[in-house]
């Protein structure tokens, strides 16, 4: 006792470092362990839990890209879900104008409920090929659960010319 009360004495700012040392050590490994090896087997973490709660039928996806097809201005689309975001590509004709395929996109959001405007991402993707009459496009939009309407982004490749 008396040999432990005289290491005391003589290393007491050494012995306390060296708790607090092992104390850190300790708080490392296991914020490192809980940040590296525990949470969620999904790889989308907990942003999908209760999913299930909003589904998106099969016969509304039918429906849905029949309605778009039917218009004479598409020539195709297509539909597919990915978490939490709806990707909607629609193919238009080649003399379609970017203002018209804008204004139908915009206008299939109506065929969505309320529960699911307010619950998925939508994202379009409007493509029309290049013809004698127009030049085509590439356009993508997309819309926020927090937002109103379609947000667009112009991704049309444009051509530079040469300095000669």
């Amino acid at each position: 006792m008396n040999k432990l009360k005289e290491i005391w004495g003589k290393n007491k700012v050494l012995i306390v470092l060296g708790i607090i040392l092992i104390i850190c050590f300790i708080a490392i490994l296991i914020v490192t362990f809980s940040f590296f090896f525990g949470g969620s087997e999904s790889v989308y973490g907990d942003r999908l839990d209760g999913i299930e709660n909003y589904p998106i039928e099969d016969s509304f996806i039918d429906e849905y890209i029949a309605n778009l097809e039917s218009d004479e201005m598409i020539n195709s689309a297509t539909f597919d879900t990915k978490g939490r975001i709806i990707y909607v590509t629609i193919d238009f004709v080649g003399d379609t104008s970017l203002v018209e395929a804008q204004s139908k996109a915009a206008a299939s959001l109506e065929q969505f409920s309320e529960e699911t405007l307010s619950y998925y991402d939508i994202n379009f993707t409007l493509i029309s090929e290049s013809t004698e009459n127009s030049e085509g496009f590439t356009i993508m939009g997309a819309r926020n659960v927090a937002g109103s309407g379609l947000v667009w982004n112009n991704n049309t490749p444009i051509e530079s010319e040469e300095e000669s």
